[in-house]
């Protein structure tokens, strides 16, 4: 997986409107197939969160949770839930990217 700075994903978030937060949705996606072979690959994980008009995102949260957890990770993944069930899904993000920052830097070391 590819380290982020989350004070970017932040900024980036800001002055797209969002968009990034999908770009970032996306390659993670990809980043968590290619080290858990589990999931959708980059198009269909794209189609999928608007043929079912977000809640496949909802699920998708919890899952990822569950394939960091995997990778060494804590198991955030009902975090993740609950976070995205209240209307704060959009945090999410950064907790992941952080587990994933974290990864990175215990499997480098």
């Amino acid at each position: 997986m590819k380290e982020r700075s989350i004070g970017a994903m932040i900024v980036l978030t800001i002055i797209t409107f969002g968009l990034y937060a999908l770009i970032w949705m996306i390659l993670f996606q990809i980043e968590l197939r290619e080290k858990t072979n589990q999931g959708f690959g980059g198009f269909m994980h794209f189609i999928m969160l608007f043929i079912t008009f977000g809640i496949y995102g909802v699920y998708w949260q919890y899952a990822a949770g569950k394939r960091l957890a995997m990778q060494g990770a804590d198991d955030n993944s009902v975090l993740y839930l609950i976070l995205a069930l209240f209307g704060l899904g959009w945090l999410n993000m950064f907790i992941m990217q952080s587990q994933a920052n974290k990864l990175l830097l215990t499997t480098s070391a």
